[in-house]
Parts: structure tokens; sequence; C-alpha cells
């Protein structure tokens, strides 16, 4: 296949921090330069110089992360998928991490604008020990005619396997023309967020402390979480905008970090 955009990146510990041992990016991916918001382990920014994802574009991304080591991978800015009349802009990630890793992976929204079709997998490998963190958020884009949801459907699936074990099966599929906005689907709401937290840090304990977290959370979203097979819990959410899904997911992030070692907040320095 001929990509638009490839990346691959491999992090690994050495000396008592996270290095980035080889990056390469390919066509419209790119990736900056490594910064280091902790000491320990770099954040690494997936840049798209192309403003946009356009009918046919295909990506292709690979992360690996060697035992120990921890990053934290984001994006520059949102994902706007506009007008595909012919094929589907397509996006293809594989994240694979060792023993006692962690990966804090949180994208900047996806935003769909009239007549889009995207099609998005993510296939995550991990093991006993490693530690998985990962969030995403879909919009509706603008349109002229000041309509909600004319983007013609998006369909996003997260698999995540452990040990040769398929662990966890994530697949949302939204299409505006199949009643989106109905009882049972979106109803009100215009903006989804998923967050999956998997590690061997989430206990029953944490679980349990992690419900009254969720029981407080702000009237002007609705969400709610299940716990996974394998140990950890996936958390979905509905609101009217990308802030408040975004303050829930920092609410979470904040509370789930001390559990893998790390103490101080995220701060991203985009803005």
């Amino acid at each position: 296949m001929s990509w638009t955009g490839r990346l691959q990146c491999t992090a690994a510990f050495k000396n008592g921090r996270t290095v980035i041992l080889d990056s390469y990016g390919e066509g419209a991916l790119k990736l900056m330069r490594p910064v280091y918001l902790d000491s320990a382990h770099p954040t690494l920014y997936l840049v798209h110089i192309g403003g946009g994802y356009v009918d046919g574009d295909s990506y292709d991304m690979e992360i690996f992360l060697e035992p120990s080591s921890r990053l934290m991978v984001t994006t520059q800015s949102a994902a706007k998928i506009y007008k595909t009349p012919s094929t589907p802009v397509r996006q293809y990630t594989r994240l694979s991490l060792g023993e006692q890793s962690v990966l804090e992976y949180f994208p900047d929204p996806t935003i769909a604008y009239e007549h889009a079709r995207f099609v998005q997998e993510t296939t995550v490998y991990i093991t006993p020990s490693s530690t998985f963190v990962y969030g995403e958020i879909i919009t509706p884009g603008w349109s002229e005619s000041g309509e909600l949801f004319r983007y013609d459907w998006i369909r996003t699936k997260l698999k995540v396997h452990r040990e040769g074990t398929l662990v966890l099966f994530d697949h949302l599929y939204l299409h505006p023309s199949h009643h989106l906005t109905d009882m049972l689907q979106l109803g009100h709401y215009t903006h989804v967020g998923s967050m999956v937290v998997l590690s061997p840090f989430i206990t029953k304990g944490v679980l349990e402390s992690f419900g009254f977290l969720m029981d407080q959370m702000s009237d002007g979203i609705y969400c709610g979480f299940s716990e996974t097979a394998a140990p950890g819990f996936s958390v979905r959410v509905l609101a009217h905008d990308t802030m408040a899904i975004e303050t829930l997911f920092q609410r979470i992030h904040q509370f789930i970090r001390p559990l893998y070692g790390e103490r101080e907040p995220v701060f991203w320095r985009k803005y």
C-alpha cells in the first residue's frame, strides 16, 4: 500500500532515563524532537504537515517501548477529516509495550467535517507488567448549513492483546443517518470521548475509589466506566464540547498517575 504518511519510533530505558533510540517519519507524518517535561522520560508530539486528512489518505504508525521505558505521546493539533467523496481516510496504529513500560497516549480530538468518512484501527500489545493509558475525542466539524453531524460516518476500533490473548476490543461506529441523536445513542450530546487504562496497579480497591471519583463528575457530561478483562477500566463520555471531556480526562489522569510512580500532573505545553 502507498501511504500518505508513515511513522515509526522506538523508546528505550538507558542510564536511568527513557531515550528515543530511533524514529522515522515519511510523507505527511513527522515527529518533533522529544521534549522532557519530566527529566526521566520524554514527551513526543506527532505532527501532520498537510493541514488535514482528505479523500483517500492512508496513514501507518508504529511505536515500540522497550522494557522499563516510559513515554508520553500526543499530537500537535486536532485531526481534521475533510470531505471524502471516493475513499475513506484510513489510519492504522500499532503500539507495543515491553515489560514494566508505561505509555500515556492522548491525541488531540478528531474533527469530522461534512461528508467525511474515517476508519481508525489501533492495535496494542501489552504485558502483565506494562501500563497503557489512552484517550480519544471525536467531534463534529463545521458545515455550511450550520447543522451538526454532517459527516457520513466514523469507525474506530481499539484492540488490546496481552500475551497472545485479546483482552479488550472497543468498536465505535458513528453514522448520523442511523438516528445518531436518538435515545441509546448520543441523545442530545455532540461530542464523544473514550479512555482506556490498563495496568497491574488497577486493583479492586482502586476501582472502588475511582467509582467515587466518577460519582462527583459535572452535570454537564454523561459518562460511565467498566472494569476490563485485564486489570484496568474503560470510560465513555458524552458532552457538548471538547473542553468538558478534556477536563474529565485530566482528572482521571491525575487520579491514576501516582499508581505507577508519576507524581506531577501533565501540562502538554501546546497553547
